[in-house]
């Protein structure tokens, strides 16, 4: 079930800044996940990996707090 409206093939404003907070709380969630694994020892060799994983997870949410307050401007 979408909770976007999407009118004429374009999606308005407010579905933009629910879908950058969406991806923004997915991210969160993944990050929270890799610090768990690298921290208690479960990635074990692959602990490389999971550190170039919680990195791009921080790059996500910095780019989802950046779209969220820009397309969060333009409401106003």
């Amino acid at each position: 079930m979408s909770f976007i409206k999407k009118t004429n093939g374009k999606f308005t404003t407010e579905d933009k800044v629910k879908m950058f907070q969406q991806m923004g709380s997915v991210g969160a969630v993944l990050a929270l996940l890799f610090v768990i694994l690298i921290e208690t020892g479960v990635a074990g060799q692959y602990e490389g990996l999971a550190d170039m994983g919680l990195t791009a997870m921080i790059v996500v949410l910095a780019v989802s707090l950046a779209g969220s307050m820009y397309f969060k401007g333009k409401l106003k």
